[in-house]
């Protein structure tokens, strides 16, 4: 008999104005389990069990996901929409930008560019909610990490300079939502555009987190004792991203 195929799929659960994404794993394994991301709920079921015990499974994994997020207010201001507005204004390194918003009845793709002060954001008229919203999330991104790249690169040179001294390939500002940042086995370090949100004392400890793998590709003890010698304090950066780091996002 052929061994069933894994695979997921993708639905969703509206929570009060909360839209989230659930990403629905059938696998092989022996129960259920669910967790929530940064960016979806996640549920992983038994790939060899009936439909009316998959069903009962989901049923439940939803009602968790749902008690939840209605229970943890930190969740959901992770999750609520953001809502952008023309006039709003956003922090970013403790400078404020206002928002510009042009919804154009003639207009086929978005685009976003920054001058001075102002962030100009053009999308074509009536998109739905969520399309819009990922739409300005991607352009916030965009035009922010265009300002602050270079400032970004700057400070982890710096810092491998001082501390390090190791090799670095390449520096990325990237749009994701999965990590605050990453350092891989080339030496390409990735950090997240979102910490363009937080205290400068954060974006440094995620730097030099991904800078002391360049020395230890693991977190073992040695890595973590290398991490405190350089930043004594790290700690307190990271019970802020655990309090406050799901509110930065574009």
């Amino acid at each position: 008999m052929p061994r069933a195929r894994q695979y997921k799929e993708i639905q969703h659960i509206q929570i009060d104005e909360i839209q989230l994404p659930v990403e629905i794993h059938h696998e092989w394994r022996q129960s259920a389990r669910v967790s929530i991301g940064r960016d979806k709920a996640i549920i992983r079921l038994p790939i060899m069990i009936s439909a009316s015990t998959k069903t009962e499974h989901l049923q439940w994994a939803k009602d968790w996901i749902v008690k939840k997020l209605k229970k943890d207010h930190t969740l959901k201001v992770q999750f609520s929409p953001k809502g952008y507005q023309s006039g709003s204004q956003l922090e970013v390194r403790g400078t404020l930008f206002t928002l510009i918003i042009d919804e154009l009845i003639d207009l086929k793709s978005a685009s976003g560019q920054r001058v001075d002060r102002n962030i100009y954001i053009k999308l074509p008229l009536n998109l739905p909610a969520e399309l819009k919203n990922r739409t300005c999330q991607k352009l916030l991104h965009k035009v922010m990490s265009q300002t602050y790249n270079l400032h970004v690169q700057r400070r982890v040179h710096e810092l491998n300079d001082k501390y390090f001294n190791k090799k670095i390939n390449s520096i990325r500002l990237k749009n994701n939502s999965s990590n605050w940042g990453s350092c891989s086995s080339n030496c390409n370090i990735s950090i997240s555009s979102r910490l363009l949100l937080a205290p400068p004392t954060v974006l440094d400890y995620i730097i030099i987190h991904e800078l002391a793998h360049l020395v230890h590709h693991n977190h073992s003890k040695a890595y973590w004792s290398l991490v405190e010698k350089v930043m004594p304090n790290y700690m307190e950066a990271e019970i802020w991203l655990k309090k406050e780091g799901p509110k930065c996002s574009w």
